[in-house]
């Protein structure tokens, strides 16, 4: 796991995926967020960044979610097409880095997957998932820590100090640093990592703290 976004082969991992069990992080994001649906009946809106094979976007739909999808590996487009005739779900094979736009989004999750992206692409999908997320809405990611094992590779390892920074303008519902030895797909590995599931307190807030980042926690 130690390469990143659009160079790497997910097809291996995402197929020794079948099977498993819904990720606790999208769980936990589901529980946390406020009940679906609106007044007249609508249903809100969630993005699944790094799909894979789609395990956790469908948790999301059967949640009560119209899901976008996105994930760069070309092989899991089968099955995402399978889920969407099923299920509310949009799915788009992309680089994540290339994003700049998504649609609002009442949850934004993302499970072991932003680390992956370029430190010089981060911050500009960061902000443009802030501008995403609804005030009120829910954020569930996986971050990399900086003394993981990954970290020097062309990825995005984080210090806490820059975790805490971009969780600026949230309600902060757990921040879970955890520093391992285990395995990983490709073998041995020192994980470091963090979990992150927060609520937005203010959509215009967290855009303007975003942008004000100290420059030694911005994109190097």
């Amino acid at each position: 796991m130690q390469s990143s976004g659009a160079d790497r082969d997910f097809a291996p991992y995402n197929a020794a995926q079948e099977g498993r069990d819904v990720r606790p992080l999208a769980r936990a994001a589901v529980a946390a967020a406020r009940p679906t649906g609106d007044a007249m009946g609508t249903r809100r809106v969630a993005i699944d960044l790094g799909c894979g094979r789609g395990i956790e976007a469908r948790h999301l739909a059967e949640s009560g979610y119209t899901v976008h999808a996105y994930d760069v590996d070309p092989s899991v487009a089968p099955a995402m097409a399978e889920l969407a005739a099923e299920r509310p779900v949009q799915h788009e094979t992309l680089d994540l880095a290339s994003i700049t736009a998504l649609p609002a989004a009442d949850l934004i999750l993302s499970c072991a997957t932003l680390p992956f992206v370029p430190r010089n692409h981060f911050d500009g999908l960061w902000q443009t998932m802030l501008e995403a997320l609804r005030p009120g809405g829910v954020l569930a990611v996986d971050f990399f820590g900086d003394r993981d094992d990954g970290a020097g590779t062309d990825g995005t390892f984080l210090t806490r100090a820059e975790v805490e920074a971009r969780l600026a303008g949230f309600d902060v519902l757990s921040l879970d640093e955890r520093e391992r030895d285990g395995a990983s797909f490709q073998g041995p590995k020192h994980w470091h990592t963090y979990q992150v599931l927060a609520r937005c307190r203010s959509s215009r807030g967290v855009r303007r703290r975003a942008q004000s980042l100290p420059a030694a926690f911005r994109a190097r």
